[in-house]
């Protein structure tokens, strides 16, 4: 992780003073499109803002609202109308924003990938995510170490299939579990990452399954749903307590870090935000400077907070600060 950053960094030299590098008496101004905005998409905004500030470039931002053509027309708007000098993107569809990316191509604009994966890579300048089925992976080894003491059933949930992060995740942890006689998937929920579908999906398998005594969780954002789940069947207790219901998320957002906190979540895998700010920004320094960038994409797994490492390690996951 350490060596993609400085590859990055590396082809575009220093930042300072380099605002209004690319057109003389002209400020470098970044166009932001993201899918939607929640607790994490916030953090991203904000870590994308600071590196920019700190490179002298100015940033105007849209969101998507989860619609992906609203998004194709808000990147058309920041290329063809507002003129901006690079694009920074989540895509709210990694195949149907392939359209905004061949634009910005033709436009000799930089575009920026981040967070979630797209599929038109060849095109992309620059994209950087993090790297959903080593996090699938990190969730799994906690249930599986919480299992060497108490047998673990499972409820997984699943989050949308259009989303390359929601298929990494889970591939990643079902693939780790896979095998052993003590963690068991008993149920999966399909949650399209949506709360409402996450809550009552939690809850109906709850009924069905009380033997279920852990929780996959892919995304803090729908942590709130499966704790109001858990509320409803009077299970939902801290660590120690006999109905405590042994759960792992991602993101590490202010959801996850407040639960860890009350310990009624057991781990939690931290999203590098920052670095993703820092080397989207780094990025398009090199490709407005006229260079490579390289590697083209980096992948950031993310970081294990758990109740063991909590006092050391939450200062270094970003929704713990907020």
């Amino acid at each position: 992780m350490i060596t993609a950053f400085s590859l990055v960094l590396a082809g575009c030299g220093s930042t300072s003073g380099s605002g209004g590098s690319k057109k003389s008496g002209k400020k470098v101004t970044i166009g932001v499109s993201f899918d939607l905005l929640n607790a994490i998409r916030q953090a991203e905004k904000s870590a994308i803002e600071k590196a920019a500030k700190a490179a002298g470039y100015d940033v105007v931002f849209d969101v998507a609202d989860k619609d992906a053509q609203k998004q194709t027309s808000q990147i058309q708007d920041l290329i063809q109308t507002r003129k901006v000098d690079a694009v920074i993107a989540i895509a709210q569809d990694g195949q149907q924003i392939a359209s905004s990316i061949a634009l910005a191509k033709a436009r000799k604009v930089p575009f920026i990938a981040v967070d979630r994966a797209v599929t038109d890579k060849a095109n992309t300048t620059f994209q950087i995510t993090g790297d959903p089925a080593a996090d699938g992976r990190l969730s799994a080894q906690e249930f599986i170490d919480a299992a060497k003491t108490t047998p673990l059933k499972v409820l997984e949930l699943v989050g949308a299939l259009t989303d390359q992060n929601a298929i990494g995740r889970r591939d990643g942890f079902n693939t780790a579990v896979s095998g052993n006689p003590k963690v068991t998937v008993v149920s999966q929920v399909p949650t399209n990452w949506d709360p409402s579908q996450a809550l009552d999906g939690t809850s109906n398998a709850l009924q069905k399954n009380p033997a279920i005594n852990a929780i996959f969780v892919p995304s803090d954002f729908l942590l709130p749903s499966v704790q109001s789940a858990l509320t409803s069947a009077g299970r939902l207790a801290p660590i120690g307590d006999p109905k405590h219901v042994f759960i792992v998320t991602i993101d590490g957002d202010q959801n996850g870090c407040k639960a860890m906190k009350n310990k009624t979540l057991d781990a939690d895998i931290a999203t590098p935000v920052d670095e993703f700010g820092e080397q989207a920004v780094a990025a398009i320094t090199t490709a407005l400077d006229g260079k490579a960038v390289t590697p083209r994409t980096v992948q950031s797994k993310g970081l294990s907070l758990n109740q063991a490492d909590y006092a050391t390690t939450s200062a270094r996951v970003w929704g713990c600060g907020a």
